[in-house]
């Protein structure tokens, strides 16, 4: 058995996930993963795709909710507390890490936490989101303020909640930031404190383990990153765009969203956007430029660290 924690859950898992840190043994556990066979119900196609499989979602009438892999995993959310996972392969890694991905993230959405497929970075004493299309530079923005001294929060799924002051906060996931080889060498990053990720031909995982702090952090800075150059390089969005762009970038399956749960999202969007800066950023152009943006945008004393 493993104890860990991730998104401020303390996990108790029959399954080894070392994307994960590692956590002391605690007496009341948020969250239990556990091996087990079920049945699925009625699964429908979903827009999310890992290593090329497509994901198949369903709910059952007791709100439950499953995601299917094929011949990896198939999955059980209930109620915010329990992750049953059912092993279609018999390859550990391939297992944890489709486990730490939208899997967990089904169990986050179960706890009302807002989500967005965004990497997050603790710059200064706030946190800064970055969100956009695939291939948008997410994770090489990130890795960028990292290399300048930033802390990693989150890769590919952030989760925030809320204060009693109304604030955002994200959540830190876990010491993750898998970037692909161009960025490695862009931004002259040390192969040799990277690891191989199986997801993807010339991608590598980048582990802040040591560093690594689980404490929200108030939400400062969200960027939604494009490359239209008929576009301005930043502007600020209106109150009107944000929930439309804060619903392209739901990272759980679309089907979730109806009824009660999309005007929650709504809701939720416009809570974001009352205590935080919301910009549309194009990228910069070549590393030189994104890591002259990030020095330009941090504070002093991140760099002196």
């Amino acid at each position: 058995m493993y104890s860990y924690i991730a998104f401020g859950l303390y996990i108790f898992s029959e399954i080894h996930l070392p994307e994960l840190s590692e956590a002391e043994p605690v007496g009341n556990y948020d969250l239990y993963i556990n091996f087990a066979q079920f049945e699925f119900p009625k699964l429908r196609t979903t827009q999310i795709y890992r290593r090329g499989i497509r994901a198949g979602f369903g709910k059952d009438k007791e709100e439950n909710l499953y995601l299917r892999w094929e011949h990896v995993a198939g999955y059980k959310a209930n109620s915010g507390k329990f992750l049953t996972v059912m092993p279609f392969c018999e390859d550990p890694n391939l297992i944890s890490l489709f486990t730490v991905s939208e899997a967990l993230g089904l169990i986050l959405f179960q706890k009302n936490y807002f989500l967005l497929h965004a990497s997050s970075v603790q710059v200064g004493a706030e946190a800064w989101c970055f969100m956009g299309a695939p291939g948008a530079g997410k994770s090489t923005t990130a890795a960028a303020f990292i290399k300048a001294g930033c802390k990693l929060l989150s890769d590919d799924l952030t989760a925030i909640s809320f204060g009693n002051n109304n604030a955002s906060y994200v959540l830190p996931a876990y010491p993750q930031l898998k970037i692909w080889n161009n960025t490695v060498k862009g931004l002259h990053y040390d192969e040799a404190d990277l690891q191989p990720v199986s997801e993807g031909i010339n991608k590598f995982s980048f582990q802040p383990k040591s560093g690594f702090l689980h404490h929200p952090v108030k939400l400062g800075q969200v960027f939604f990153l494009h490359k239209a150059r008929n576009r301005k390089a930043l502007q600020s969005l209106s109150a009107a765009e944000i929930p439309t762009e804060m619903l392209k970038n739901f990272p759980l399956p679309v089907q979730l969203l109806a009824n009660e749960t999309l005007k929650r999202h709504f809701l939720q969007s416009l809570q974001c956007a009352g205590t935080t800066q919301m910009w549309r950023k194009k990228r910069p152009d070549g590393f030189d430029n994104l890591e002259r943006w990030v020095q330009e945008s941090i504070p002093e004393q991140t760099i002196a660290e």
